[in-house]
This record gives C-alpha cells, structure tokens and sequence, in this order.
C-alpha cells in the first residue's frame, strides 16, 4: 500500500502542476484572441510566444506521466 500512497501523491502532484500550467495558458489564449481582435496579431510579444511553448512543453510532459502511471497500475 505505501508504494501505491507514493503514487497517488505523485499523480496528485502531476494533477497541481497540470492545472497551473492549463490556467496559465488559458490566459495567454485569451489575450492572444483579444490581440487578434483588436490589432490582427496574438501571442503579440516574445515573451507570451515563449511561455506558450513552455507551457505547451510542461501540459505535455505532465500528461505523459500521467499516462504512464495509469499504464502501469492497469
């Protein structure tokens, strides 16, 4: 039982990193449509092209792990 604590803990850990990255990211989608809106241009400066990649990056290595953890307990 304690190796499966240690993976609800690492999952519940991947779940907090997964929902402060996806609200961060819905922020920048919705300047991005705001900018496309109101000036023709989204992601309008390279720092919010940037932390749109990292957070794609971050989205995208969190579900992997996620995926591997349920894999192995199936």
């Amino acid at each position: 039982m304690k190796e499966t604590e240690a993976t609800i803990d690492e999952f519940i850990a991947l779940h907090q990193r997964y929902l402060k990255a996806h609200k961060r990211l819905l922020i920048l989608q919705t300047s991005a449509i705001e900018g496309m809106r109101k000036i023709g241009v989204g992601c309008v400066t390279e720092e919010s092209r940037a932390e749109f990649s990292a957070l794609q990056q971050e989205i995208t290595s969190v579900l992997a792990k996620m995926k591997e953890i349920c894999d192995k307990l199936h």
